[in-house]
């Protein structure tokens, strides 16, 4: 049921980049290396997530992010290693100029019909943008800067029933701004074990066990987190399918005097499929969410659509609208936030596209000057060979 989810989205990527697909790559031994090169100019209005109007600062952005990935195949085991520069300067205000260096590996691994694995591997040396973080941009003059290391990979076992074992480390650390970002480094250790058995063809019912350990560098935080979940996917018809999971989050803080924290969460999406190359999601959540120093832990409950289209071969668009309700636990901070999008993708040619876009977020806040509205508008070149 699983492979038949990932063949509909194959489906509909392949109508919506038929010509991307065939962007050229360069022979390394075995392996095909892809360069890729964005251009992108951006007008943010309030680029310091700023209430007030004396405070709000409008800048253009250009951004250049050039990117290589070496990709080997060999059927039954796949690999990737790839490296992104991304350089953004806000023309109004150059203190906020970063450049930033993502690179990762990821390997999946057929290992028999019934065993399969997935190893990654990031690191990312990047930015918190100012504003972009609760009270960051009244307190500092530069944007937070981070180094960041994660590892984690997934063992998945069976036919019509699964067990699926996985695991996360994750440390980061910021470089500047201590007195900002101090609360904000942490290590994080998450481990995962998830069973799966098919009913029928076509739906699977699942349980599954979480556990994360948190560790911040200022120790105020450290927390134990179980979750535990039942679920089912499901692939109703040919162009319907979808994944639900609901269960219990407990947060278990190692500092005497900060309360326990317990949570009914789930986790549910939907697609739809109207046309092989049209798709709706529809996705819901609720869990908790790191607080980055603003109340214990943050209860997080989102709902988001998204419409995906491609009008022909070269011409597509991507569509989506959220919402989020943040409820500061230990703390009377509480968040409402809508977000909307809009992106055309249209393959000028075989080794270009450009892509305008747009993107509004409005965050309502019951404490007074957190709110903001944004409006950033985008046009991106984005080359291959």
């Amino acid at each position: 049921m699983k492979k038949y989810m990932v063949m509909q989205a194959v489906v509909l990527m392949s109508c919506v980049s038929v010509a991307q697909a065939e962007a050229g790559s360069i022979p390394v031994g075995g392996m095909k290396l892809e360069p890729t090169v964005t251009l992108s100019e951006a007008h943010n209005d309030n680029i310091f997530s700023k209430e007030l109007a004396k405070d709000i600062k409008q800048s253009w952005v250009t951004t250049i992010s050039p990117s290589l990935v070496l990709k080997a195949d060999d059927g039954a085991k796949q690999y990737e290693l790839g490296y992104n520069l991304s350089d953004s300067i806000y023309h109004q205000s150059h203190g906020d100029d970063v450049i930033n260096h993502f690179i990762h590996f990821n390997a999946d691994l057929e290992l028999s019909r019934k065993l399969t694995a997935a190893l990654y591997v990031n690191y990312n040396l990047s930015h918190d943008p100012r504003g972009s973080i609760v009270g960051a941009a009244g307190n500092v003059v530069i944007p937070d800067a981070y180094r960041e290391g994660i590892v984690g990979g997934s063992v998945d076992y069976g036919s019509n029933a699964h067990i699926i074992i996985s695991g996360e480390y994750n440390s980061k650390k910021y470089t500047n701004n201590y007195n900002t970002t101090n609360k904000r480094s942490f290590d994080t250790a998450k481990v995962g074990a998830e069973f799966d058995y098919d009913l029928t063809a076509k739906t699977s019912i699942l349980l599954e066990a979480r556990y994360k350990h948190l560790n911040y560098l200022t120790a105020l935080l450290d927390s134990n987190e179980q979750a535990y979940f039942t679920g089912l996917n499901w692939d109703a018809t040919a162009k319907t399918s979808g994944s639900a999971r609901v269960g219990y989050t407990q947060k278990k803080f190692t500092t005497a005097g900060t309360p326990d924290v317990k949570l009914f969460s789930w986790e549910m999406s939907m697609e739809w499929l109207p046309l092989s190359y049209s798709s709706w999601t529809l996705s819901t959540s609720s869990k908790p969410v790191e607080s980055q120093g603003t109340g214990s832990v943050i209860k997080n409950s989102s709902v988001d659509l998204s419409w995906n289209h491609a009008w022909s071969e070269l011409v597509s668009h991507s569509a989506s609208l959220g919402y989020s309700k943040d409820i500061y636990q230990n703390n009377p901070r509480l968040d409402h936030t809508t977000t909307a999008s809009f992106s055309v993708n249209y393959q000028w040619l075989r080794w270009l596209a450009v892509k305008p876009s747009y993107n509004f977020r409005n965050l309502s806040s019951n404490i007074p000057n957190s709110s903001y509205k944004s409006n950033v508008w985008m046009v991106s070149l984005i080359g291959t060979l």
